[in-house]
C-alpha cells in the first residue's frame, strides 16, 4: 500500500483574521487529499492531510510577534505549542499499518485548538 499525507492547516478548520488566501489554499489541499484518498483507494494508494497548530518553527517565530505568544498559547487547551516532532510522529501513524482503513482524512495536530471556542467568545 503506498501512502501519501499532504500539509494542510488548522485555518481550514477555523479562521484566522488576515489570512483568508493561505487559510483557502490549505482548505483545498486538504480537498485535493480527500478527493484522492477516494479516486486512488482502488490502486491501493492512501491520501491524507494533517493540519498543524501552531508549531515552534521558524516560520511561527518569524510570524508572531514575541509579544502575543501567551495570547497564543492561551487559545491552545493543551497550553503549549506544538513542536515538529509531533507533526512527524502523526504523518509516521498515518505512513504506517496502523492507519490502514484511513484514507481522505485531515489530522489535526493542534493540542485542541480548533475545538475549543476562542478565548473572546468565552470571556
Amino acid at each position: 500500500m503506498d501512502v501519501s499525507s499532504l500539509n494542510a492547516s488548522w485555518t481550514l478548520h477555523r479562521g484566522l483574521a488576515g489570512a483568508a488566501v493561505y487559510a483557502a489554499s490549505k482548505a483545498a489541499v486538504h480537498n485535493l487529499a480527500r478527493t484522492l484518498g477516494t479516486d486512488l483507494a482502488q490502486r491501493g494508494i492512501r491520501v491524507n492531510s494533517v493540519s498543524p497548530g501552531y508549531i515552534e518553527t521558524e516560520m511561527y517565530r518569524n510570524a508572531i510577534d514575541p509579544d502575543a505568544e501567551p495570547r497564543i498559547t492561551a487559545e491552545v487547551p493543551l497550553g503549549s505549542l506544538g513542536h515538529p516532532d509531533d507533526v512527524a510522529a502523526a504523518v509516521a501513524f498515518l505512513a504506517s499499518d496502523d492507519a490502514s482503513y484511513i484514507t481522505g482524512q485531515d489530522l489535526g495536530i493542534d493540542g485542541g485548538l480548533v475545538r475549543a471556542a476562542p478565548a473572546a467568545l468565552q470571556s
